[in-house]
């Protein structure tokens, strides 16, 4: 424990804690680190509701407690929402965090925030991305843990995320580690049966293609005086990666979602969402060890996503949750099956919450003072809930949890100590997250 921790001891009488029973919970997490071989993120871009989804009030007040019932799940005394009944079939693989707390209520800069584990040094919305910015977690591990398989360290699709008027959302890509640890992106929905990653087809063999690598570092040489000696060899490593990843046929076959078949397709549904999941456990399956799927826009510009401002009931029942409930599920099915969740964190994640309060709209804003998200797989207990909400759902009553101690929590599953630093461009040092994990959460208190 560090000196931080061991300060903040004397505080925690009031919650009922000793120090005890903090070792114990300690002492007992010790065995998960570094059981994530691989992750996948799902990032539900907008903010689902989690008084509709996962903390439900049936006894809130008739313009809070909205139009659904919770219902029992596998796990006795574990309710969700009617709308999940196939994830509610594997409450016993998942943990719950109830009690997620944060001040950001704008889309761009708590994405940020939730993304990298680090609160953007702005607070609203239309921020767009920059290099400044902190890296995302898959960026983080890409730096600290390069990838020796040929295969990309940290992908990301099935698009970038961004607000409806264009602002590319901040924490997505490798902030100030420098475009080398950018995410391999697919920028594209893998639907369709003819569906093919951009550029990882291409139509000159891998001797000319290496003979065009040569030529363009050979320019890239000549013009050295006109160019900045450092953006020139991030260039170069950047160029090198595509390279590889072209050449590299473990990689094509990973990509090859018709290699599933057409039914294990309709398993996970034939919608962005469904097959990007089924791709990203084709990747993790490959040896990619971080793998993040965000929530989609059917048309650019159109806000296709969870953010449901007006309708959120209607939009909930007939056209988000239906996209999302079966393929999960199959997922956490699948990779149980094949002997792969022991090792794989999946990890479900969104900027914030969504009021308590029905608008006039019938819909919920932004709210990032409570929300629920969960973790499975990877030594996280199933079957639990951890920290609690009120009567309302609006604030954490136990147990709040913090951007950065889901941060260190990941990190910490993935075998590295939140307390690592890594350097900006000016030399700085910064740790990868500010926090302590989450180790009773891990140890099933």
């Amino acid at each position: 424990m560090n000196r931080r921790a061991m300060l903040r001891i004397g505080g925690l009488s009031s919650l009922g804690l000793s120090l005890p029973q903090l070792l114990k919970g300690f002492e007992s997490s010790k065995g998960t680190f570094g059981r994530a071989r691989r992750v996948l993120m799902l990032f539900m871009w907008g903010g689902p509701s989690h008084i509709d989804l996962f903390d439900m009030k049936p006894d809130a007040p008739t313009q809070v407690r909205g139009s659904f019932r919770p219902v029992s799940t596998k796990v006795p005394g574990v309710q969700l929402s009617e709308l999940l009944p196939h994830l509610g079939r594997h409450t016993d693989k998942i943990g719950f965090i109830r009690s997620v707390t944060h001040s950001d209520n704008n889309h761009s800069t708590s994405a940020h925030w939730m993304l990298t584990g680090h609160k953007h040094e702005l607070a609203r919305e239309n921020q767009g991305a920059r290099r400044s910015d902190y890296p995302h977690m898959g960026s983080v591990l890409n730096h600290l843990r390069p990838s020796r398989n040929g295969l990309p360290g940290f992908v990301a699709l099935p698009e970038v995320i961004g607000t409806t008027q264009g602002y590319i959302t901040p924490g997505q890509d490798g902030g100030f580690l420098g475009q080398e640890h950018d995410p391999f992106r697919i920028d594209q929905h893998p639907v369709g049966k003819e569906f093919k990653v951009a550029n990882l087809n291409p139509s000159v063999n891998s001797n000319r293609l290496r003979s065009r690598a040569g030529l363009q570092r050979r320019f890239d040489e000549f013009r050295g005086e006109l160019i900045d000696a450092a953006e020139s060899a991030e260039l170069s490593a950047v160029n090198q990666r595509a390279v590889d990843l072209v050449t590299n046929s473990k990689v094509h076959e990973a990509f090859n979602l018709r290699a599933e078949g057409a039914r294990e397709r309709q398993r996970y549904g034939m919608k962005p969402f469904g097959q990007s999941v089924l791709l990203a456990r084709r990747l993790m399956e490959a040896g990619v060890p971080l793998v993040t799927v965000y929530w989609h826009r059917d048309m650019p510009g159109v806000d296709t996503t969870w953010d449901t401002h007006g309708d959120n009931f209607n939009q909930l029942k007939n056209r988000l949750v239906p996209q999302t409930d079966q393929p999960v599920a199959h997922l956490l099915s699948d990779l149980h099956e094949r002997g792969l969740l022991d090792d794989t964190l999946v990890f479900w994640n969104s900027e914030f919450g969504r009021t308590p309060k029905i608008n006039g709209k019938a819909g919920r804003d932004h709210w990032g003072r409570c929300n629920t998200i969960w973790m499975a797989g990877a030594g996280v207990p199933g079957g639990h809930v951890y920290g609690k909400s009120d009567k309302i759902a609006s604030e954490p009553v136990s147990d709040p949890v913090s951007p950065e101690q889901v941060a260190a929590t990941v990190y910490h599953l993935l075998g590295l100590d939140p307390h690592t630093e890594i350097r900006d461009r000016l030399d700085r040092p910064f740790p990868i997250a500010d926090a302590a994990p989450l180790h009773r959460f891990l140890a099933g208190a």
